[in-house]
């Protein structure tokens, strides 16, 4: 078997938080371009993600769904186990618990995750979702399995 390549996000997130870079475009993740994804800022282990929920995203009652919320939620936990990762590991979500405590409106929405605790072969996270007034829209908690290279 080959050594596995490094994930390009995973070298994107560790680089912009080594050098101390912020408002960093997530893009090069189709699921992050859709929802305009950007690494606000953040140091290893935790992170602030800034995600745009557009009209594609709400429900017919005018709210963002329930669906895109934890989506968001996943990549912000996602990104925060990413940036203590060794280059040619990866990760993966086994288990997402999400709370919603509040709807939210279109918008940009900010997820705050830290990694609680990082082993060898998994990641435990938590995160928490805010609007633009900086309410609390929900929560969630996270299990992540650390992909090692072969």
């Amino acid at each position: 078997m080959t050594k596995s390549s490094d994930n390009p996000m995973r070298k994107l997130v560790r680089e912009s938080i080594v050098q101390g870079q912020a408002d960093v475009s997530l893009a090069i993740n189709p699921a992050f371009s859709a929802l305009a994804a950007t690494l606000v800022d953040g140091v290893e282990g935790e992170v602030r993600v800034r995600f745009t929920a557009g009209p594609d995203s709400l429900q017919d009652n005018g709210v963002v769904s329930g669906g895109m919320l934890a989506a968001m939620l996943d990549g912000g936990t996602a990104i925060a186990a990413l940036s203590l990762l060794d280059e040619g590991q990866n990760c993966a979500t086994v288990s997402l618990t999400v709370n919603m405590l509040r709807p939210a409106l279109p918008g940009h929405l900010e997820v705050r995750a830290k990694v609680d605790r990082m082993g060898r072969s998994m990641a435990f996270v938590s995160a928490q979702l805010f609007d633009e007034a900086q309410r609390l829209v929900a929560t969630a908690s996270a299990s992540l399995t650390v992909i090692n290279p072969v």
